[in-house]
């Protein structure tokens, strides 16, 4: 049983299972979609808000990671850096308001403005992220003590800090020892592929090596680092 032959019950299954089919991790899939919805929306909608502006670096702002996609997001959605200009002033002026003085201020007083000025708010979009994320995970936990959704989550290529929320939300379900199982053994031959390239790698064993053994470093990255897509 695989995605394909999976029906959806509603938006959320089916937002699910395009992320399923499109191979990868589907939750690292909701989380990079998830932000970029929210990003896209700053953008298009919120960048002329002032009070929006004014909360950037006090109540919500964004991640060294978000903050370099700020440019990028506006010449894709509206062909210009008006916006991300707009929202990078606002941004430096609240990082920089506790250095205002700071040179000529005596050593304590110092190492308080440069303790505030080094606070960070949460992430915008991380934390949309987070929650769709968050919503993902309860449906797949849900769905796992379904035997066809059980079977499908068992071949799912999620990445291990994914899968292991999965499995503390799901330990408890009926049918999840399954899934934890084919997970679990997928991981075992992810190590076994990478201490395969590794032995065949000197010059006298170069021919020995496998296609799974070349791949398994990339597979790794996206196992150990995120499916960023």
């Amino acid at each position: 049983m695989t995605a394909h032959d999976l029906e959806a019950s509603d938006i959320v299954d089916a937002r699910l299972l395009q992320a399923m089919l499109a191979g990868g991790c589907p939750m690292c899939a909701v989380r990079a979609r998830s932000e970029k919805a929210t990003m896209d929306a700053i953008i298009n909608e919120r960048v002329l808000d002032i009070g929006f502006r004014a909360d950037l670096e006090r109540k919500q702002g964004f991640c060294t990671r978000h903050v370099a996609d700020l440019v990028a997001t506006d010449r894709r959605e509206t062909g210009g850096i008006l916006g991300s200009s707009m929202l990078l002033s606002a941004i430096i002026d609240r990082r920089i308001e506790f250095l205002r003085g700071a040179v000529e201020s005596p050593g304590r007083r110092l190492r308080v403005r440069l303790g505030l000025a080094r606070q960070r708010p949460p992430c915008v979009a991380c934390s949309q992220g987070v929650t769709a994320v968050e919503t993902a995970v309860a449906r797949f936990a849900d769905r796992s003590s379904d035997p066809a959704w059980a079977a499908a989550l068992g071949d799912t290529a999620f990445c291990l800090d994914d899968f292991l929320l999965l499995w503390e939300a799901a330990r408890s379900r009926r049918g999840f020892d399954a899934v934890a199982r084919r997970q679990v053994a997928r991981f075992e031959d992810l190590r076994r592929r990478l201490d395969g390239y590794a032995h065949h790698s000197s010059h006298d064993r170069l021919a020995l090596m496998t296609d799974e053994e070349r791949t398994a470093a990339d597979d790794a990255t996206r196992a150990l680092g995120g499916d960023r897509r």
